[in-house]
């Protein structure tokens, strides 16, 4: 028997005036509203989709993450102080993040008054620019990143991509997959939103600001603006936190130097070992001097000679002179990088071109 649901959502209006009325009752806070009515309309349409859902109370839905925010807060605004503090912060399901069975990442992008006063508070304000199609925050974070992930969507968002029903015909009823994938969307538009302010509020912040939980290419589209008063109690986790990204960024550039060293030694290698065929071997030699010039012209180091005319002391000096200007970046001691042994004098000495 078709239902009247199916009836409406066929009709060439009804997904929109479906929408729009999703869109008011949830800027109403009419969750459980909104929740009953899904769970009567989901129970009535048996569908794979269907019984995900109804397998997902509030309860069972969570945002995680909440030191990890923290972290990225103080490091944002750390690095960009000149723009003064985050005013507020964007939470958005996004199709550009892949959930696993279960987690699904968030798009977490952070805001200041350049864009939007948010630093004003005003909610009513701010939801009415929201509820626009384009807002005037579209596209202007500062930064984004993905530190929090709502468990429990993940496996529903990835049966309504394997239904894929398309859109219903004119004036004919809309297919069960067709309602499942409109409830489906419906659901986790609203879970979402009634667990991010959940949690938000139980987690708190680093400072109440306003907290907007949207969506990127993920539809029904809607956004709104909470603002959280909550602050997180800090037991030095975020400084902690802090220090451990740190380390694993360092490690990770020196890592790199490495390898680009590496790199470099083999390059010169070839061209001082005649390792190419001769009708390749010009051709890449003068690659990798253009190469060594760009390193010289972006480092100030070497006189400009390309790596393969330097003796093999002259370029075992420049790369440790590149190593103390890389440790110097991220605040290593440059002179705790042993310096190259000098060639040993005598007739061994003659021979010290090849490396």
């Amino acid at each position: 028997m078709t239902t009247q649901l199916q009836h409406w959502l066929g009709d060439g209006d009804g997904m929109q005036a479906f929408d729009r009325w999703f869109d008011s009752v949830m800027r109403g806070g009419d969750h459980d509203e909104l929740d009953a009515f899904l769970t009567e309309e989901l129970l009535a349409h048996p569908h794979r989709i269907s019984s995900l859902c109804l397998s997902r109370p509030l309860a069972t839905v969570r945002v995680t993450g909440w030191d990890e925010l923290a972290v990225d807060l103080a490091d944002e605004e750390a690095r960009h102080a000149e723009k003064g503090p985050v005013t507020a912060i964007g939470a958005d399901l996004s199709d550009h993040c892949d959930p696993d069975d279960d987690s699904w990442p968030l798009e977490v992008s952070f805001y200041d008054d350049e864009v939007f006063a948010f630093g004003a508070g005003d909610l009513a304000a701010i939801n009415a620019e929201a509820a626009k199609t384009g807002t005037a925050w579209q596209g202007g974070f500062r930064d984004i990143g993905n530190s929090l992930t709502v468990v429990g969507l993940g496996r529903i968002y990835r049966a309504i991509g394997d239904n894929a029903p398309g859109y219903p015909q004119r004036g004919t009823p809309a297919s069960i997959d067709q309602v499942a994938d409109r409830l489906g969307r419906y659901f986790i538009t609203l879970r979402f939103h009634q667990a991010l302010v959940r949690d938000a509020a139980h987690h708190g912040l680093p400072r109440a600001m306003v907290l907007l939980g949207g969506a990127h290419d993920v539809a029904p589209w809607y956004e709104a603006a909470y603002w959280c008063d909550t602050m997180r109690e800090d037991d030095g986790r975020v400084a902690s936190l802090l220090a451990a990204r740190e380390a694993t960024k360092k490690a990770h550039f020196r890592a790199e130097t490495e390898k680009m060293i590496k790199d470099w030694r083999d390059r010169r290698n070839a061209i001082v070992r005649r390792q190419l065929r001769a009708d390749k071997h010009q051709q890449f030699a003068d690659y990798s001097a253009a190469r060594d010039a760009l390193f010289a012209s972006s480092t100030g180091l070497g006189d400009g000679r390309p790596a393969h005319d330097l003796s093999d002391h002259e370029f075992e000096m420049l790369l440790h002179a590149w190593r103390r200007q890389r440790a110097d970046m991220i605040g290593d001691d440059p002179d705790a990088i042993p310096v190259p042994e000098k060639p040993r004098g005598g007739l061994f000495g003659l021979f010290r071109r090849a490396s």
